[in-house]
């Protein structure tokens, strides 16, 4: 449902676009005191809705959303008749690891992107660089040091995985702290890894990993992320999580990816995956560096002689 929150002073009005309602809470609040937010599900619904009022002065927009993706909603945009719709600023809210889709989207007409999860501050900062981008607008001063930067700017500071998961992993704390939301952190470890790595080569076991991670992708919501944290290991924070759910979303992965075979080429690999779970309490201010090594020591973790480090294999499979 397409909804407004309404003003009695006639403030700037904006769409944010996003079918998880996680983001389109946090979006509304963190924007509520700066503008008046009109909020949709899908691509489909936005479109509607920009074509209805004519107030609307910057976009906000998930790219992977059900009906009417981001892109769409990007190109339809930018190929309007009405010049108040087509010259319309459009931030891209969206992950980190989405860098494909960000290029693309940046191609079709996007203005910039921002991080996923944000904070207010992230939301409030680009609302600021779309309104410089606005037609007729001044533009403002470039930004403080102490602002927070945008998705484009982060990524070229941003290119090594663990590190991008922690990074992602302090933000999201910090959300789900102002929230007082559930957070949960799932680790998989694929323990056929290192075999598959020592009879065919590093390639082939890192196309598997590729695999396991679009096979996670697809389990899980738009708003989660997975991180390749080490050679054999996919992080992933689930975002509003609590305990029953992340049992649950665990016993769906086993039972759809655990135990299975991907065949890739002419070899065969079992899927044999060890979890470990962890509920971080989100008002302990919490390290995420510290976070991970826990979940490294849960997972025993042990050097051996070779450079990389190893699990201790103890296969899975279903249950």
């Amino acid at each position: 449902m397409v909804s407004a929150i309404q003003r009695s002073s006639d403030p700037a009005r904006v769409l944010f676009v996003d079918d998880s309602r996680l983001m389109r809470y946090a979006g509304s609040r963190f924007l509520d005191d700066q503008c008046d937010v009109v909020l949709a599900e899908d691509g489909r619904q936005a479109w509607e809705y920009l074509n209805r009022d004519d107030r609307i002065s910057l976009v906000f927009t998930d790219l992977m959303m059900p009906v009417m993706d981001g892109h769409e909603l990007i190109r339809r945009i930018r190929s309007s008749s009405r010049q108040d719709i087509n010259r319309l600023p459009i931030l891209v809210v969206t992950s980190q690891e989405e860098s494909a889709a960000r290029e693309l989207a940046i191609s079709e007409g996007a203005t910039d992107f921002i991080p996923k999860p944000f904070s207010p501050d992230d939301l409030r900062h680009a609302l600021d660089l779309g309104r410089s981008d606005a037609p007729g607008s001044e533009p403002l001063p470039k930004a403080a040091s102490s602002a927070p930067v945008l998705a484009s700017e982060l990524s070229r500071e941003q290119g090594d995985e663990p590190a991008s998961f922690l990074f992602r992993l302090k933000q999201t704390l910090s959300f789900h702290q102002r929230q007082q939301l559930d957070l949960a952190l799932m680790h998989v470890q694929l323990q056929s890894y290192w075999h598959t790595r020592n009879r065919y080569g590093p390639a082939w076991a890192d196309a598997v990993m590729r695999n396991l991670h679009r096979s996670l992708v697809h389990v899980l919501r738009h708003e989660d992320s997975v991180h390749r944290t080490a050679p054999d290991l996919l992080s992933v924070i689930l975002m509003g999580t609590d305990r029953k759910g992340a049992r649950v979303l665990t016993r769906r992965i086993r039972h759809r990816i655990g135990g299975s075979s991907m065949r890739l080429a002419n070899m065969s690999v079992r899927m044999d995956l060890r979890f470990v779970v962890q509920f971080p309490d989100v008002n302990a201010e919490e390290d995420p560096a510290e976070l991970f090594e826990a979940a490294e020591k849960m997972m025993h973790w042990r050097t051996t002689g070779n450079p990389e480090r190893h699990l201790a294999s103890v296969p899975t499979g279903r249950r």
